[in-house]
């Protein structure tokens, strides 16, 4: 797993010009740090590499999320922001026609002062 992310996040790094910093890993810890997400944090490892390969595509968090030890300490947050992102939004409504709008239009012209037989009853 700690592989496969880094090479996952090596690539946005290639994208993003600062290459050098993620050749600098320690692999051990990352190693440590997939190990604890699973075997602490309980995560499920298709979840988890789920995780993975949206942190890295997502335009806002790869770049934010850059080791293994980051993507841990944000796993909730992510997993939540990731399935949120795959659910499809709800189609606004439009509002529904309410019989009382064109009474409570007709309180508001008397209130204004206006002749109540020249009201437009009409949509």
């Amino acid at each position: 797993m700690a592989i496969y992310f880094h090479k996952k996040v090596s690539a946005v790094a290639n994208e993003a010009g600062i290459s050098h910093l993620i050749k600098k890993s320690n692999m051990q810890t990352w190693a440590d740090d997939m190990r604890k997400l699973i075997e602490i944090d309980q995560v499920d490892k298709h979840q988890a590499k789920q995780v993975m390969d949206w942190v890295t595509e997502d335009s806002f968090w790869k770049t934010n999320v850059l080791s293994a030890k980051k993507l841990r300490e944000r796993f909730m947050e992510l997993a939540i922001k990731m399935n949120a992102d795959k659910k499809p939004s709800q189609p606004k409504q439009k509002p529904q026609y309410d019989p009382r709008d064109k009474e409570i239009e007709f309180q508001r012209w008397i209130q204004d002062g206006n002749d109540p037989n020249d009201f437009d009853w009409s949509d």
